[in-house]
Parts: C-alpha cells; sequence; structure tokens
C-alpha cells in the first residue's frame, strides 16, 4: 500500500512539473518566441533573427518583455520594457552597453491597456514619438494615433493613423492614413483554429495588416484583447502554417512573403 502511495505522489509530482501555466483566462504563457529569418540565414546566420522572453508575476500577468536582435546585422541589441508601479520602463543595450538616456514610457486605463506611449529622445529632454491608443468597450483595440517628430538636423514629423475592424473577436479590416492623405485598406482572413496562447500572435508576425511596425508591445496583453483565431492569410501574398504538439502551438511557418521568410519557435512557461 505504501508503494503505491508513493508511486502515486511522484506522478502527482510529474503532472505539476510538466503542466503548462496558465493564466486567469486560460491561456498557455508564452516563454519565449524565436523568429528564424530564414531568407538572411545564408548571409549573416542567425544575425538576422530576433528573440522575444516574457516574464510574469505569480498570477500569471505580464510584468516584462525582452526584444533581442542584432543592429545592422553586427550589433547585439536588447530592449526590456518593464511595468513598474503601473508605469512602463524601457532600457535598451548595445553590444552590453546601456544607450544613454533612452526612454519609452506608456500609462494604462482601468482596464489594464496602454493608452498613451511616450518615447524620448537620446537626450532624454524631448519626446520624440507620442502615441495614443483607443479602446472599444469590448477591451479590443480600435486605433493606434502616432506621431513621431525629429528636431534636429533633418527635421521631421510624421503622422500615422491606424483603425481597426473586428468582427466575431477578429480583426478583420486595417485602415492605415497619414498626414498627407494616403490611405490603404489590408483584410485579415483566418483559420479555424483557435489561438490559445497569451500573445496576440497575428500581430506578431504581421507583415503589413496589423499595428505599428509589428512594435513587439502590440503583440502583448497590454494592448488590448487578442484576435481568437490564428490568421490564414494577409493582404498581399503571406500565408501561416501551425505545427502543434498536442495542444501547444510549437511552430508557425511563414510563406510567400517577397523578402521575409522564416518561422516562429515558441516555448511555453511551465
Amino acid at each position: 500500500m505504501k508503494n503505491i502511495l508513493t508511486t502515486l505522489v511522484l506522478i502527482s509530482i510529474n503532472i505539476c512539473v510538466f503542466a503548462q501555466k496558465t493564466n486567469s483566462r486560460g491561456e498557455h504563457l508564452v516563454k519565449s518566441i524565436h523568429w528564424v529569418n530564414a531568407f538572411t540565414q545564408k548571409e549573416v546566420g542567425n544575425k538576422g533573427d530576433k528573440w522575444y522572453h516574457f516574464k510574469y508575476d505569480d498570477d500569471g500577468n505580464l510584468i516584462e518583455v525582452r526584444k533581442e536582435y542584432y543592429q545592422n546585422f553586427k550589433y547585439k541589441a536588447v530592449e526590456t520594457f518593464t511595468i513598474i508601479n503601473n508605469r512602463y520602463q524601457f532600457i535598451s543595450y548595445v553590444n552590453g552597453k546601456q544607450v544613454l538616456n533612452s526612454k519609452c514610457e506608456f500609462t494604462f486605463n482601468k482596464q489594464g491597456y496602454m493608452t498613451r506611449l511616450y518615447i524620448y529622445g537620446l537626450n532624454g529632454e524631448r519626446v520624440t514619438t507620442v502615441g495614443t491608443l483607443t479602446y472599444y468597450d469590448s477591451g479590443e483595440l480600435k486605433s493606434i494615433d502616432l506621431i513621431s517628430e525629429e528636431k534636429g538636423g533633418n527635421r521631421y514629423k510624421i503622422h500615422n493613423y491606424e483603425e481597426y475592424t473586428w468582427v466575431n473577436g477578429n480583426v478583420v479590416d486595417f485602415r492605415y492614413t497619414n498626414d498627407d492623405g494616403y490611405t490603404q485598406d489590408f483584410k485579415t482572413h483566418y483559420t479555424d483554429k483557435k489561438d490559445n496562447t497569451n500573445i496576440n500572435l497575428v500581430s506578431l508576425t504581421k507583415h503589413t495588416a496589423h499595428p505599428y511596425n509589428a512594435h513587439i508591445l502590440f503583440a502583448t496583453e497590454w494592448c488590448g484583447k487578442k484576435p481568437k483565431n490564428l490568421v490564414l492569410k494577409e493582404s498581399g501574398s503571406n500565408t501561416f502554417d501551425y505545427i502543434y504538439e498536442g495542444n501547444l502551438l510549437k511552430k508557425i511557418n511563414k510563406k510567400n512573403s517577397s523578402y521575409s521568410k522564416g518561422y516562429y519557435l515558441i516555448e511555453y512557461v511551465y
């Protein structure tokens, strides 16, 4: 009898050790994502790749995002985004040295979603980018109003406005407008597969049809609800294949892009 009880205890421990951690919404917490840039592999090896790492508190809430990549395929860059006292702190390193006075902050609404994004110049005094995010009452991202301004040598000001249309829990239309009056619409089509992760994979893997410049922040739970399903095809030629181990998505193949072929490898928190 004692041996049977010991065996049952060991089985229980093994189940606990290997069970994937989920948040309050039942989503599997992603620990890291590695974007393998197959297009540049032959020329620069993994220096064309990107790595994304996610850190959580004991309740499964996202508190830190770290992005690693190579600037100009040469210099190792690390960007760390951390929530401290409901504000957002950004630190950037290149080749192990902190970029002086690099700073980025954002503020949250009562739902816990980002509403204002501030990116400061290297001197730490002038705001060079200000972003305003609005949401539908349901918590889905409605628009991003982003103004970038450089007051130094080559003075310029860029104003981008993006508006999102959701149907049945998925972003199906994205309209881009700038100050020059240029407007472009993008459509997105989805598979019948549910996204059971806590990361907005549609935003992270986007080409043209999702939030501004594929910024890592817009792939997190900090920017409203994510689409319920996995994307099948975007405007243009991008399509995606999904590879699972059991019910866990482990790899995403990105295909048919004219200049960005590769795949994403996903690791989970256990």
